[in-house]
């Protein structure tokens, strides 16, 4: 599931009944704090949070944007894709 899809999914807390009963609150799953019923923060698990500076940083990086782009352009053209092992055995043989 994605990171987008937890947040969705994931539980509304006022900001009043956040502050008073934090640390009975799970910090396991995203939470949405509220204020008036207005969302204003949101707590996400430390992995989740890893994951979107990890994707930031990929996305930071003109040469895999190009990639990206490159791969979604050839599927769109009728592409046929490799496996995933293949290509991890391709990779690893070139190290080598």
């Amino acid at each position: 599931m994605s990171i987008a899809t937890h947040l969705l999914k994931a539980h509304r807390v006022g900001i009043r009944n956040f502050k008073e009963h934090l640390s009975t609150k799970s910090l396991r799953e995203p939470l949405i704090v509220t204020d008036r019923g207005t969302p204003v923060s949101v707590n996400l698990p430390y992995s989740d949070v890893l994951e979107l500076l990890d994707i930031v940083d990929e996305l930071s990086d003109l040469a895999t944007v190009s990639t990206i782009y490159e791969g979604r352009n050839a599927i769109r053209l009728g592409a046929k894709g490799i496996p995933v092992s293949r290509l991890f055995d391709r990779i690893r043989s070139k190290r080598q």
